[in-house]
């Protein structure tokens, strides 16, 4: 909108200056004629008073072939400056003489090429060649398609030129400005259209937008060779018809109206005028330029009523817009119309352009402004969900929060059980069977002394495992060493510990601290009992690849047999705790002594 109200205040501003310079410069309004095919202005012929601009198909309708045109203007004194002689309109070239002589000539159609000139045309005449008197100008018309002759302005150059420039602006450099606009602005929305598929209505203002591009290339192409001016009128009349057509589909549905008929039968009538064209040739151009284009502008008018109607319902600003727009575009059309068919006068600009323009400006400017409000509306539904989504992870977090409280209270369930288990299995199962040999008096003082001495050391593992102060299982088993060696110092077995590569604190499962350490104990025992050893080795180490906390006991006794051991309660014990654990235990037992080894995965 910003760019069309700029191009509308120049054209005022441009016109201002050419009716300020008018006054200035001579404008000759009438003239005789004849009709005569000489190349230089004829002598000695009846010529017939006309007045300019004259448009044959209108005042001699029966005339055919080149004629001439002369008239006469004043120069009060000599000149000192240079003079433009200057035709609005000479759509077929011609030739122009001032006193008898050339002064200027614009190409005119032959055999091998196609003229329709739109740009005005200026001579200049040098001071030298004007009289001081009546001077006369000679014009030739070839009369080869429009057979017209507009009005000439004869003056000083300071006083013609601003009327030269303003002519040229109005019909050739808007022309051009709206082909770059228009095609550049198509290509956009078609594009931005196929790629993100948005509503119909983009892509319908993208073709209207295009034919109305391919439209106006006519009005700055003037030479074509003889097919291809005919060629360029089926593409006109197909521009013409597409624009129509399309701005009205894009009217209906921007009304909100159901009309699958009447869009079916307009479809149907924009390719017949062009089409009957191409086929039948040029002999049908008349009939063509008449009848095709009165049926456009019905189909304008339905247009026009449906944003009317549009405006009444919505009686919003774009609307009303719409209305304006297409108020002066239909305006404009018809005047066109009208123009081309000899019912203005022949020297006027054509000018639906500077309408079509408008309405496209304005439809895009709403276009525009959905498209905005669209993004506006997706940003803030994508607040709304990102909300949403901060909402939903606030719950989650506390479901989260609730879930780990349960499975927090499942494990201290869990827990206690496991230990009343291990209580029950070890304690508990070593007092009873403790108890039954005491009543059987299988039991000395010093058996009954043994077994309370296993029971605490059963219950001070498990506190030390379990407890839930305790700082790890290196405290663990630093405590079982400080309970063990006196006893066996005291059965003169020297107790050796050490450890590699173990960092200062190792966290490891209670249910496996508890099992490596009664693993440990089950060892010690053994040793104690069975093995006559001297030395026991014990070995804690951590290794990286795989992690794992490998635990080696080693003595030097005399050994066992595997088999044998195997049928009794300790090493099967101990193979049940590394399994519990996924703990992998390996024997070894020889002449030269013992070794256990166990290795619990770490993660």
């Amino acid at each position: 909108m910003a760019k069309f109200l700029a191009r509308a205040a120049l054209l005022v501003f441009i016109v201002t200056v050419a009716q300020a310079a008018s006054s200035e410069a001579i404008r000759l309004t009438s003239a005789e004629f004849v009709l005569n095919d000489s190349a230089t202005p004829p002598r000695e012929v009846a010529w017939t008073r006309v007045e300019l601009p004259e448009r044959w198909r209108k005042t001699r309708p029966e005339a055919a072939g080149p004629g001439w045109y002369r008239a006469t203007f004043e120069v009060p004194q000599a000149q000192a400056q240079a003079w433009l002689v200057y035709l609005p309109r000479m759509r077929d070239g011609g030739r122009v003489f001032l006193n008898g002589e050339l002064l200027g000539e614009v190409q005119e159609s032959d055999a091998s090429l196609f003229v329709r000139w739109m740009q005005p045309h200026a001579f200049q005449v040098a001071p030298a060649r004007l009289r001081t008197g009546t001077n006369e100008l000679q014009v030739r018309v070839p009369g080869v398609d429009d057979q017209s002759m507009s009005t000439v302005y004869i003056g000083a150059e300071t006083a013609v030129r601003p009327l030269v420039d303003a002519r040229h602006w109005i019909v050739y450099t808007s022309a051009q400005v709206t082909v770059i606009f228009a095609i550049l602005t198509a290509l956009f929305v078609i594009a931005i259209w196929v790629r993100r598929r948005m509503a119909f209505e983009f892509g319908l203002f993208g073709l209207a937008t295009l034919f109305w591009g391919l439209r106006t290339v006519g009005f700055i192409v003037e030479v074509y060779s003889p097919w291809g001016w005919h060629a360029m009128r089926v593409l006109q009349y197909t521009a013409t018809g597409g624009f129509v057509v399309t701005m009205t589909l894009f009217m209906l549905r921007y009304s909100g109206l159901q009309a699958p008929r009447f869009e079916k039968a307009i479809v149907a009538y924009w390719p017949s005028g062009p089409l009957l064209l191409a086929i039948g040739g040029m002999r049908w151009h008349d009939f063509v330029d008449r009848y095709y284009q009165v049926g456009l502008i019905g189909i304008s008018s339905v247009m026009l009523a449906t944003i009317f109607y549009a405006g009444w319902r919505l009686r919003t600003l774009g609307a009303l817009a719409l209305c304006g727009g297409i108020l002066v575009g239909v305006g404009l059309g018809v005047h066109d119309y009208l123009l081309s068919q000899g019912w203005f006068d022949y020297e006027r600009p054509y000018l639906l352009h500077f309408g079509a323009d408008l309405l496209i400006l304005i439809v895009g400017g709403l276009l525009a402004d959905r498209f905005v409000r669209s993004l506006r509306e997706a940003e803030q539904a994508s607040a709304h969900l990102a909300e949403r989504v901060r909402e939903k992870e606030q719950e989650l977090l506390a479901n989260y929060e609730r879930l780990r409280g349960l499975e927090r209270e499942h494990a201290v369930t869990e827990e206690r059980h496991r230990i009343m288990q291990d209580m029950h299995d070890g304690l508990g199962s070593q007092l009873l069977t403790s108890l039954a040999a005491v009543e059987r008096g299988a039991l000395d003082r010093q058996g009954v002394a043994q077994a309370l001495r296993e029971a605490m050391d059963e219950m001070r593992l498990v506190i030390d495992t379990l407890s839930p102060g305790r700082e790890g299982l290196l405290e663990a088993l630093g405590n079982l060493r400080y309970r063990l060696e006196p006893r066996f110092r005291s059965a003169g077995v020297e107790l050796r510990m050490r450890y590699r590569d173990i960092p200062d604190r190792l966290d490891v499962p209670a249910e496996s601290a508890l099992q490596i350490l009664r693993v440990l104990q089950e060892s010690l025992a053994n040793v104690l009992k069975h093995s006559n050893a001297r030395v026991v080795d014990i070995e804690v180490a951590l290794e990286r690849e795989p992690a794992r906390l490998v635990l080696r006991i080693a003595d030097d006794g005399g050994g066992f047999e595997l088999k044998s051991a195997g049928s009794g309660r300790g090493i099967p014990g101990m193979r049940r705790r590394a399994e519990r654990i996924g703990a992998a235990l390996e024997i070894a037992a020889g002449n030269d002594g013992t070794c256990i080894t166990l290795a619990c995965p770490l993660s």
